[in-house]
């Protein structure tokens, strides 16, 4: 019987886990704790692990399961395991592509509108005992540009939120579509011109390689 080790999981996620996985034929453990270096638990017979976004799988975790034909992180993004190193062992890796969109869409305007009226500075201010209104001016979304990199399902779906604002919309993808781009109205450009021309910038891409440092101050 193939045995399954689950990280980072909580009692209620444990619990519905083992109902659903009842029939599937395996040995499934299941751990509070994340997967990482210092980790005590004995993984080398392990199968199968199934991880969250605090367990780091390098290529030293690696050498720690001999036996290891899968990895599921439960989340989107996978930079928390070494992909080079599974491909080399030929260890199969799987991801959660829908986790989270609307949670993130829903929590990137949140952070939005307080930006527009500044409100943190308003909230510094007022437990200083300052209640002073100078400088505190903040403005209207509508009209205003909207710049988001990464026009996957995330960005799609903020892009269009921003429009139920009336705001201006510019897109940055690796990948661009134009005729997607039709139905909310909204233009793709260059990275550059995104920074350039927007008033707010929004980042909906992956960590990789390729993003790292994407946007970063001059030397």
């Amino acid at each position: 019987m193939p045995t399954a080790l689950f990280f980072e999981v909580r009692p209620d996620e444990a619990e519905y886990l083992a109902r659903e996985l009842v029939d599937c034929g395996l040995d499934v453990h299941f751990f509070k704790e994340p997967l990482g270096p210092n980790s005590t638990v004995e993984i080398s017979r392990a199968e199968i692990f199934s991880v969250f976004i605090r367990s780091h799988i390098t290529a030293e975790t690696l050498e720690r399961m001999p036996h290891l034909k899968l990895i599921v992180t439960r989340s989107t993004g996978y930079d928390h395991i070494d992909l080079q190193a599974c491909l080399q062992r030929g260890v199969l890796v799987c991801n959660i592509p829908g986790y989270g969109e609307n949670t993130v869409v829903e929590h990137t305007f949140p952070l939005i509108l307080p930006l527009s009226r500044n409100l943190q500075k308003v909230y510094l201010r007022t437990i200083r005992g300052d209640f002073s209104l100078e400088g505190l001016r903040g403005f209207d979304l509508k009209g205003r540009t909207l710049g988001v990199v990464g026009a996957g399902r995330i960005g799609l779906r903020v892009i269009r939120i921003a429009k139920g604002f009336d705001m201006e919309v510019l897109a940055h993808d690796i990948r661009p579509q134009a005729l997607v781009a039709e139905i909310p109205g909204f233009r793709y450009v260059s990275l550059e011109d995104l920074l350039r021309k927007s008033d707010i910038v929004t980042l909906h891409v992956p960590l990789t390689s390729a993003t790292y440092h994407l946007i970063k101050a001059k030397n």
